[in-house]
């Protein structure tokens, strides 16, 4: 049996976490549209580029640190995965992983068909509500991630979110300028988080849930 601090990476610091989770667990990967699995929850979707540690945020939201594969090789999603995520005493939902974008060893073609695949995925999907846009709080926003939150304002019933990675390894000093310079350049909600020390976790969970009235 996994001891709480292999369950859940807030209990490392002693931090009581709010939103518990009764299950979760891999259902289905897709790598054309055609692989999709039917819609059945609402889905909430995690995209960004593919070293910004997608992985190790839904691991730590779901409190299971294998549940989603993290890599030091960027690029190691190649398809959408999906996970049931069961909170206890509330609501079930599909995370949905999507592949990252900016690595440049994939060829031309599996960069045409991931493009493909994503763009119907987010423009279509009716179970989903919800989608985390991971930004290094390092790096900021590049082009990539301009570029997605003005594709995802077509839909307006979507609750978009920026999760500020690896704030951590910035001084403390900095972490709020930081979030309010991300929030003033993307123009949507900026929580700051890190999977190692599970700061942030809970305000993520509650900028997901409250808005989707779930």
């Amino acid at each position: 049996m996994k001891s709480d601090s292999e369950r859940d990476p807030r209990a490392k610091s002693g931090a009581k976490s709010v939103v518990r989770i009764s299950s979760a667990e891999f259902v289905a990967g897709a790598s054309s549209t055609n692989q999709l699995p039917p819609p059945h929850e609402i889905e909430i979707a995690f995209a960004g580029r593919s070293n910004v540690g997608k992985s190790s945020l839904l691991n730590m939201l779901a409190a299971r640190n294998g549940l989603a594969r993290t890599s030091r090789t960027p690029g190691c999603t190649r398809q959408i995965n999906f996970f049931d995520v069961r909170v206890a005493g509330g609501p079930n939902l599909v995370f949905v992983d999507l592949p990252g974008y900016g690595y440049a060893k994939v060829s031309k073609t599996e960069s045409r068909d991931w493009k493909i695949l994503l763009e119907g995925y987010l423009h279509d999907r009716t179970t989903l509500k919800g989608v985390v846009v991971l930004v290094d709080a390092r790096r900021g926003l590049e082009q990539e991630e301009f570029d997605l939150i003005k594709f995802l304002s077509v839909r307006s019933e979507l609750a978009v979110v920026i999760a500020a990675t690896k704030l951590d390894k910035l001084p403390r000093s900095m972490h709020k300028p930081r979030i309010k310079k991300l929030m003033h350049d993307a123009g949507v909600a900026v929580i700051g988080t890190s999977a190692d020390t599970g700061m942030g976790r809970e305000e993520l969970w509650a900028r997901l849930l409250q808005p989707l009235s779930i």
